[in-house]
């Protein structure tokens, strides 16, 4: 079966910590290796945000070649390539690379001058992709790149993640007042027998203050039939499902599950109301299966960590602002926190919606999840044992910080059930 990939799409403001360090960390060890990390969050709201990072370095004992992808065109496949290190940020270098081996940062802030360099890549990318081109046409591609150097100053391309990290370290603060599209890959990682996982940007650009703020991952959950639990329900409306993802393990240089726990969280359904019941159901239901097989399933994740408003009751209140109110001197509203009160801090991955489509033709999932070719004793994590100091160094990753009568519309179920 083919590989999928899990993703993700946030747009929000960003917060950069106030601690340097935190925000950009540089380490270097007794082999010369030294390591940039970059850490920024992306708030969805006050009360949910999440924190990106990119990290990339280099050694100061020996120049390694950038290991990248090359583009293809009509009848050519792209091919691998090794860049040498001191040629990595030449434009000529950069071009030749695919555009989904580069990380783009565009601090543009004129949208309509954004749209016309959009359109003008568009051209190019078209243009690259002939295999043969007429001299009007090779004419053209020259004039429409030297255009672009002259109008895309605040956008750039990069093909090794430390780059962009020294042009963020110096840039973003300036920009923090702009809101942000950050789009990239999900990857997941083992350290000491600890799972993590990390948000890793390929394209951050400014956008409209109007577009709507979210966090949100696009996964291939895996799942068997016993990975549904909803022996709490009754208790904190929240049914998990304890399923695994597939991510690049680097120690072991192969891919393997890594366990990740999601949510279909109903605290904020009417269970009195009945199309909001049926949709629960319906999100439930795509976790029966039977048999022993290993299913999956790619859905739309709302991406959570922070704190949901919860209802301000009379047991919130102190002994005496109770009596008061008991007396009818006061009402409970009187003293309701501004804002609403907010619960415990969690770090939830709730299911949104499920990709009921054929995402290409050996992921179809049109009727639902599908059987994969995995068996259950795939799921369990095969531990690699690294003794390379400067591999773990590059690596390590950063822990998560964790301790009405009608149907609901398309663009609603996030506020439903995210």
């Amino acid at each position: 079966m083919a590989r999928l990939y899990n993703t993700f799409e946030f747009i929000g403001n960003i917060s950069i910590p106030k601690d340097t360090n935190k925000f950009h960390e540089v380490k270097e060890s007794p082999s010369g290796w030294v390591g940039h990390r970059l850490n920024f969050a992306v708030q969805e709201s006050k009360t949910n945000s999440v924190f990106v990072e990119l990290y990339g370095g280099y050694s100061k004992a020996k120049s390694y070649p950038v290991k990248t992808f090359g583009k293809g065109t009509e009848n050519e496949k792209g091919a691998k390539l090794e860049i040498p290190w001191e040629d990595r940020l030449s434009p000529e270098t950069i071009d030749m690379v695919a555009d989904f081996k580069k990380i783009v940062v565009d601090f543009t802030t004129d949208q309509e001058l954004k749209k016309e360099i959009g359109r003008m890549l568009y051209e190019v990318r078209n243009l690259e992709y002939q295999d043969n081109l007429s001299d009007a046409d090779t004419v053209k591609l020259k004039e429409l790149k030297e255009e672009l150097k002259k109008k895309a100053v605040n956008r750039f391309e990069f093909i090794h993640n430390y780059d962009a990290i020294v042009l963020l370290a110096d840039k973003l603060d300036e920009y923090k007042d702009y809101k942000f599209k950050i789009t990239g890959s999900v990857d997941y990682s083992e350290h000491k027998g600890n799972f993590y996982r990390k948000f890793n940007p390929e394209h951050i650009e400014i956008v409209p203050n109007e577009e709507k703020s979210k966090l949100t991952s696009t996964m291939d959950i895996f799942f068997t039939k016993d990975s549904l639990d909803d022996k709490d329900f009754k208790e904190d409306k929240k049914v998990y499902i304890n399923g695994y993802v597939l991510g690049y393990e680097g120690k072991a240089k192969k891919d393997q599950f890594f366990p990740q726990q999601f949510v279909i969280n109903a605290q904020k359904i009417d269970l009195e109301n009945e199309n909001q019941v049926k949709l629960f159901e319906f999100l439930k239901s795509k976790f029966n299966v039977k048999g022993k097989g290993v299913y999956h399933l790619q859905w739309q994740v709302n991406v959570f960590r922070g704190a949901d408003t919860v209802e301000f009751t009379i047991d919130n209140l102190t002994p005496t602002q109770r009596e008061s109110v008991e007396f009818g001197l006061s009402k409970l509203e009187d003293y309701a926190p501004k804002g609403g009160m907010l619960g415990e801090t969690v770090y939830e991955n709730r299911l949104v919606k499920p990709i009921l489509k054929a995402i290409d033709k050996e992921n179809d999932f049109s009727e639902g999840a599908v059987e994969s070719t995995f068996e259950a004793e795939d799921l369990e994590f095969e531990y690699t044992l690294v003794e390379d100091k400067q591999q773990i160094q590059s690596q390590e990753p950063v822990k998560e910080e964790v301790k009405e009568e009608s149907k609901p519309a398309l663009d609603d179920l996030d506020n439903l059930f995210g």
